[in-house]
C-alpha cells in the first residue's frame, strides 16, 4: 500500500499515547508490533517520541501528566485549526487546550471534550508531520471509535465540527453508527450499553491492525499488559480490547481493512 502523505479533511490522521515510563512503554510495544522509538524531540516537546515502523512513522509516545491516566488519543486532520475550534463553542463542546504551535515544524493541534466528555485531538499538518505515514496495515492503527452512552448529544456537537455524517451499521441492534467522509467510512460510534461498567466514561479507542487477534493478546500478557475483552467475532473479523503494563487500553482487530483513507475522489 502507498505511504500516506497527507490526510484529508475529517480523517483520523494520528495516535499518541502516554506512558510514565518511556523505555517501559517502547519495549512493550516493540514486542507488540514491531515498532522502533526514535529520539527524543527536544526540550521544546517536553520528550515527545516518535514510533516509526519499517522506517515509517506510526504514532507517537509522550510523559504521562500528573494526575492524568494513561490513554491513547485520536487526532482528526482539520484544514484550518483557528477556523475550526472558533466553532466549539457555539456548538455545545468545550475546547479543552486552545490551537499551540508544535516544535519541529509538525503543525498544530488543539483539544476538544464533545457534550458527554469525549476528548478528541485536532491536527493540522506541518511540513515536517503530516500524521500517520501508514495505516491499516498489521502494527498500524486501522480504526478509531468513539464509545458514549449518548451517541445523539456526541455527534450533534462532531459532524459538523468536522464535517463527519454518521449512519447506522446492521449490527442485530446493538446501534453502532459508521462516521463517514465524503462517504467514506472513517471511524465508528459505539452506544455504551449496561454491558459497560458505569464507571467508564466516554473515550475514543485506538484499533491496530495485527493478523491473529488471539495471539496478540496472549503476546500482550506476555509483555506485561492485560486483557480488558478477550477475543471476540464481529461481522468484520476477530478483535480484543487490551491494555498496556500501565493501563492504557487500546484495540487489536484481525479483521478485513478499509482502504486507504484519502483514496477517493472528490
Amino acid at each position: 500500500m502507498p505511504r500516506i502523505t497527507s490526510y484529508r479533511h475529517g480523517v483520523p490522521a494520528w495516535v499518541d499515547v502516554t506512558s510514565p515510563d518511556i523505555p517501559a512503554s517502547a519495549e512493550f510495544y516493540a514486542g507488540m508490533f514491531g515498532w522502533v522509538l526514535g529520539p527524543d524531540m527536544g526540550p521544546d516537546a517536553g520528550g515527545y517520541r516518535l514510533f516509526t515502523k519499517d522506517g515509517v512513522t506510526v504514532a507517537g509516545l509522550g510523559v504521562q501528566q500528573e494526575g492524568v491516566p494513561p490513554a491513547w488519543t485520536t487526532y482528526v486532520a482539520v484544514d484550518d485549526l483557528d477556523a475550526v475550534t472558533a466553532r466549539v463553542d457555539e456548538l455545545g463542546g468545550v475546547l479543552a487546550v486552545p490551537p499551540m504551535d508544535l516544535p519541529n515544524d509538525s503543525g498544530r493541534i488543539a483539544f476538544v471534550v464533545d457534550p458527554t466528555g469525549g476528548f478528541l485531538g485536532l491536527f493540522q499538518a506541518g511540513p515536517n508531520h503530516a500524521g500517520s505515514g501508514v495505516a491499516n496495515e498489521p502494527g498500524s492503527v486501522v480504526w478509531n471509535e468513539l464509545s458514549t452512552r449518548d451517541p445523539d448529544a456526541a455527534m450533534a456537537f462532531l459532524d459538523p465540527l468536522l464535517g463527519w455524517s454518521t449512519q447506522p451499521m446492521d449490527d442485530g441492534g446493538m446501534g453502532y453508527r459508521v462516521i463517514l467522509v465524503a462517504g467514506r467510512a472513517v471511524g465508528g460510534v459505539m452506544p455504551m450499553g449496561p454491558g459497560f461498567p458505569a464507571e467508564v466514561p466516554t473515550h475514543w479507542m485506538t484499533y491496530f491492525a495485527v493478523a491473529d487477534a488471539p495471539h496478540a493478546a496472549d503476546r500482550a500478557v506476555a509483555l506485561g499488559g492485560t486483557v480488558i475483552v478477550p477475543p471476540f467475532e464481529t461481522p468484520v473479523g476477530t478483535m480484543s480490547v487490551l491494555a498496556d503494563p500501565f493501563g492504557a487500553p487500546f484495540a487489536v482487530g484481525a479483521m478485513t481493512a478499509p482502504d486507504d483513507p484519502n483514496a477517493w475522489p472528490d
